[in-house]
């Protein structure tokens, strides 16, 4: 009798905490860009201004269906880099903490700029929280140009670290080759990689396609790359 009255006690405290979790953000529509095929990244598309200040990466979980036709509809438009996702209104932060499932479309292209929806009203899961960041007025912006670095064995990407107004919004498909380097991305949900760059509103110029992990200074050196997506406008 003891211990149900401890698991009932247990359950009704952590009920008590979920239902008084409270967020002052208004519900707004909250597209993110999409990277990946055989595993779905997403990309917060922010703003420095509430409801949207948020930098945040995902993982997308869609049905067996869903998916696939989202990777065929990728095989059949190779010449198209933006895949834009257009959720139900919710509040950010507590879909992204609590609620983890919505209905959303999907688009080729820029679902706010043109672009074709071809999934529409689906279901959609967060599967994994990789990077969670609200803007803060009186952040610093960085001494380094920083890039976080995600994905796994098969497809990596870096998307530009945002931190103080103005700054701009990037993500890149990347290509990392070396063994110790895939093996730190995949041990880890992101890495914050360092460009030597003097002019932080200007995306990383690729000369020399080497970057420096923040944490321990080891070189990262990327094979290749393609720029996905590049917004300035969003974030003046």
């Amino acid at each position: 009798m003891k211990l149900i009255f401890t698991v009932l006690f247990l359950y009704l405290s952590t009920l008590a905490v979920a239902q008084s979790a409270h967020y002052p953000d208004k519900p707004s529509t909250h597209g993110m860009m999409l990277m990946g095929s055989e595993v779905i990244y997403a990309s917060h598309l922010p703003m420095f201004h509430n409801p949207h200040d948020y930098q945040i990466i995902l993982i997308l979980e869609l049905s067996k269906d869903d998916h696939a036709k989202y990777i065929q509809d990728k095989r059949n438009h190779p010449e198209e880099l933006i895949y834009t996702i257009e959720p139900e209104t919710f509040v950010l932060p507590e879909m992204i903490n609590h609620t983890k499932t919505f209905k959303a479309n999907i688009y080729r292209g820029h679902f706010e700029r043109g672009g074709k929806k071809f999934l529409e009203n689906i279901t959609v899961n967060i599967g994994q929280l990789i990077y969670y960041k609200q803007f803060d007025k009186k952040c610093v912006r960085p001494a380094n140009l920083q890039y976080l670095l995600f994905g796994n064995a098969q497809e990596q990407f870096l998307v530009h670290r945002i931190s103080a107004k103005p700054d701009f919004d990037e993500n890149i498909a990347v290509k990392v080759h070396d063994k110790k380097s895939l093996r730190a991305i995949t041990d880890n949900l992101y890495i914050t990689i360092e460009f030597p760059e003097k002019d932080l509103r200007k995306p990383f110029s690729w000369l020399t396609p080497i970057g420096t992990r923040k944490q321990t200074k080891e070189p990262f050196k990327f094979s290749k790359h393609q720029v996905l997506y590049l917004e300035y406008g969003d974030l003046n």
